[in-house]
């Protein structure tokens, strides 16, 4: 069995099982939130009525903020299967990869006649 209500499982409980996960939801991990910022600088230059010339600059996540990425599959479990007993994972939880790419910066010259 597993502690019930709202008191918490401590060595010498009846209820308490080494290497129990407990009775948190299903999908109930959230990660980390998502926020870029991408902006973009345009310049036409007139020649004639028909002939224009736009300089474009587009910036992707301008601040360069890391938007991390949940932990691996593997990495959720916060005990792995040793021998014959539960023991603590080292990477349970761990951050290891970004969602989005780092800063990115482009260019382009449009030429309309």
């Amino acid at each position: 069995s597993v502690c019930f209500g709202s008191r918490l499982c401590q060595v010498g409980d009846p209820d308490y099982l080494v290497g129990k996960l407990g009775n948190l939801g299903y999908n109930t991990l959230t990660s980390p939130g998502l926020a870029t910022v991408d902006f973009s600088l345009n310049k036409n230059f007139q020649f004639t009525e028909e002939k224009r010339l736009q300089f474009r600059a587009e910036f992707f996540n301008l601040f360069n903020r890391p938007n991390f990425d949940i932990p691996a599959v593997s990495d959720l479990n916060p005990y792995i299967q040793s021998g014959t007993r539960l023991a603590p994972n080292p990477t349970a939880g761990r951050l290891t990869a970004t969602r989005t790419s780092a800063r990115q910066i482009q260019f382009g010259l449009r030429f309309t006649f």
